[in-house]
């Protein structure tokens, strides 16, 4: 048998029987769903799993790591690739793939070395059972989101730390980009089609998936990965990315532990629900927790917990989760984000019940006065919103430093809501410093102060000092890596 296979850089087939397959000679360029294009920089900034970060003045690239295949190469894997689409061989796992290929070889009497064999190996395992050429970045821990904004168009991804980087991937039609939409969509029985063309899904590992076409895209078909992390950030963490001061944190860790009720607000990307994740370190374990969101973002660490996801199918919203709650005796309700009239009624009426010790929600807005602005337009009276004990505000900002810009996430005001004779007023208690670059207190809490007063049995100066330990105990576990880690020796720290 040996002696009957060629190596592929030989031409390994008649010219008629190529004639016959309907197939181009091997000398003419052969194309692929997909191309990795080439990038001119100046410089190497970074490194992560799937690639390179490189810059070229202000725009960042991310140059991918993928086989690169000769012209040979890439027909051979073309060809490979038809044929498992045309076969009735179930291919389920990288096995499969693998005895495909040596089959598929060993009657095409071609042989390949161990370098072109894992080439042509990757990427059809890529193309056949995974996400094509998004599956290293789904991969990739250390991007939030990947983007395709349609056909011969650089896919985007944003990195935590580098934010948007162009790829130097790109898919080369819409069919492929649609096939590679509806294989992430079908286990959930979702496709994108010219009837549904508007498709919003959760996926196995809890990423977000959002795409839509024509008629409803008129720029084409495009799609939206926004990504979950297993393993979200802790309090620490934020505090060591300089999202929120130690002072502040040690202040929201005493509130969380009493019947306090938290608005987490900001625009969009600014991390409103990785904060609130994080702040779920600080719940009691023995506590009821009920969480209702349109996508399951949220990971809590507690074990009574009940997360409810809306089903548009059967016509179940936000809202009516949120009123569901009532029936459920919660100690705490969680939302994950409020959009609509109906859901800011809802989530102000589980505070006005008395339902909960505490309930909390992220909402779109600027600054805490919007905030209440926007709750006022949806209807709701100032004098309900006094059921709100805080307003965290929290900002994705653009800083344009010695002619680079770069962004950066930051807790910029911390109000506390006071009742007064006409409704309420807001008394920020921490503000940040644009000039100093930091967060600092500004005024001394009242109202909530008062219920962390009762909840611990002392005095305001002790729990001053109280606060002062949560603060040491932030600093003491720096570097503490799992959120479920840090969870176990906060809560041993009540």
């Amino acid at each position: 048998m040996q002696t009957k296979l060629k190596n592929l850089f030989v031409k390994r087939r008649s010219f008629n029987k190529v004639f016959k397959q309907g197939k181009k000679s091997l000398f003419m360029k052969t194309k692929t769903d997909f191309c990795f294009c080439p990038v001119e920089y100046s410089k190497k900034i970074s490194e992560c799993n799937s690639g390179e970060i490189v810059a070229k003045g202000e725009t960042r690239y991310l140059l991918m790591r993928a086989p690169d295949l000769a012209e040979k190469e890439k027909e051979l894997f073309c060809e490979v690739l038809q044929e498992i689409k045309q076969s009735r061989t179930e291919i389920l796992g990288k096995k499969d793939v693998y005895f495909f290929l040596k089959n598929y070889c060993l009657e095409n009497m071609i042989l390949l070395n161990k370098e072109q064999r894992e080439k042509i190996l990757l990427l059809l395992e890529w193309e056949s059972i995974q996400e094509s050429i998004l599956t290293p970045l789904i991969k990739d821990p250390e991007f939030e989101e990947i983007v395709i904004n349609g056909p011969r168009k650089p896919v985007m991804v944003y990195h935590r730390i580098f934010g948007w980087l162009t790829t130097n991937a790109q898919f080369e039609s819409e069919d492929r980009i649609r096939t590679v939409i509806n294989r992430l969509a079908s286990p959930l029985g979702r496709q994108l089609t010219y009837h549904t063309p508007l498709l919003n899904a959760v996926l196995a590992d809890g990423s977000r998936l959002n795409a839509c076409m024509n008629p409803v895209a008129f720029s084409g078909i495009n799609a939206t990965i926004r990504k979950f992390k297993e393993n979200p950030l802790t309090p620490v963490d934020l505090v060591d990315y300089g999202t929120i001061s130690r002072e502040a944190m040690a202040f929201l860790w005493m509130a969380m532990q009493t019947s306090c009720s938290i608005l987490i607000c900001g625009n969009t990307g600014s991390g409103k629900t990785t904060t609130l994740n994080a702040l779920f370190c600080f719940l009691p374990r023995e506590e009821r927790i009920v969480a209702a969101e349109e996508t399951p973002e949220l990971v809590l660490p507690q074990n009574h917990t009940i997360k409810l996801n809306t089903a548009e199918q059967v016509n179940v919203t936000l809202g009516k989760l949120i009123e569901n709650t009532f029936r459920m005796r919660p100690d705490r309700v969680i939302v994950g984000e409020i959009r609509t009239k109906h859901e800011a009624g809802a989530f102000i009426n589980t505070m006005l019940a008395g339902q909960a010790k505490g309930s909390y929600a992220t909402f779109h807005a600027e600054s805490g006065e919007e905030a209440v602005q926007r709750m006022e337009s949806f209807g709701i009276d100032k004098r309900t919103m006094a059921s709100l004990d805080l307003i965290v505000v929290q900002k994705r900002l653009s800083i344009i430093e010695e002619n680079s810009r770069k962004e950066i996430r930051k807790v910029t005001e911390i109000s506390e809501i006071a009742k007064t004779s006409n409704g309420i007023k807001l008394e920020k208690l921490f503000e940040y410093n644009f000039e100093k670059k930091r967060l600092e207190r500004v005024k001394k809490s009242k109202r909530v102060t008062q219920k962390i007063c009762r909840a611990y049995s002392k005095n305001e100066e002790e729990i001053e000092k109280e606060t002062a330990k949560k603060e040491a105990l932030l600093e003491k576990l720096k570097g503490i890596a799992g959120f479920g880690e840090f969870y176990e020796l906060a809560e041993r720290e009540k």
